[in-house]
């Protein structure tokens, strides 16, 4: 019995004194510290300011023609009304006009277009002047300055009224200026018209002398394929041929001062270099 209990605990003694087998050992993984960051406010993060910010500038506007009318009825009533409304119709272009019936270069004494010429090219800088005068300028001569009157028929007259046509070209010039004359045009009327070639000669001789203005035949416009007046015509907005003159011969109807505008209006664009865009 003592042995059995003996080689029992020898038994034990040995089992508790051997060693138990290795476990497997996982290394730690190795320790990493994180990264150190402060948030940054929402001012720093902005891109910097570069002042304030502008609307972005506007398409550039092509600069305005100025184009300036004068003369006497003939613009104060329905042709110089429709070539005004066409040249402010045109976005490149704006206009003035400045008229008075029965007046000329030949009394200045009752209206002086020296004087109101140079306030209207003053006044409005014009790149283009359109004048149509002479019709009442077959007449006597008159000076402001108190001088004998030049009668009509006179061999001085025309000497005269030459110069008045420089002197008044002479007003309305300035550099860069251009000036487009438009010939009297043809009545029909053979009194009136023994009068009005004479005139339009010599306007005809003064301004095509000069470089900077341009003498506009209207011959074409009013007078059919053997020289005769032209009594009717087509003109734009009307079903049937128009009377152009009114009963006294010389001023437009409506239909008259439409055709005349229709006509004048493309030499002008011409003139402004406007015509291709036009």
């Amino acid at each position: 019995m003592q042995n059995r209990l003996t080689r029992l605990l020898v038994t034990l003694f040995v089992v508790s004194a051997t060693p138990a087998p290795a476990a497997s050992v996982q290394e730690p993984a190795p320790f990493t510290v994180p990264p150190f960051t402060v948030p940054l406010p929402a001012t720093v993060l902005a891109p910097p300011a570069v002042g304030p910010v502008l609307p972005a500038p506007p398409p550039e506007v092509a600069r305005k023609h100025k184009v300036l009318l004068l003369g006497d009825s003939l613009i104060a009533t329905g042709f110089g009304e429709y070539l005004q409304a066409q040249l402010d119709a045109h976005p490149r272009i704006q206009s003035a006009r400045r008229a008075k019936s029965s007046t000329g270069l030949a009394r200045p004494d009752f209206f002086d277009w020296m004087d109101v010429g140079r306030e209207e090219v003053e006044r409005h800088q014009p790149d283009v002047v359109v004048v149509i005068l002479g019709g009442n300028d077959g007449q006597s001569l008159q000076d402001t300055q108190g001088g004998k009157a030049i009668r009509w028929g006179q061999a001085e007259w025309e000497a005269a009224y030459r110069q008045r046509i420089n002197d008044f070209l002479a007003v309305l010039a300035s550099p860069g200026r251009k000036i487009v004359w438009l010939e009297l045009p043809t009545t029909g009327l053979k009194r009136f018209e023994q009068k009005l070639r004479i005139i339009r000669a010599l306007q005809r001789e003064v301004i095509s002398s000069r470089q900077d203005a341009v003498h506009l035949d209207t011959r074409p416009f009013f007078t059919d394929a053997k020289g005769r007046a032209l009594r009717q015509a087509r003109v734009d907005g009307f079903r049937r041929p128009m009377r152009l003159r009114m009963a006294d011969g010389v001023h437009f109807t409506v239909a008259g001062g439409r055709y005349f505008a229709n006509k004048v209006y493309p030499e002008v664009l011409g003139v402004l270099g406007l015509l291709q865009q036009g």
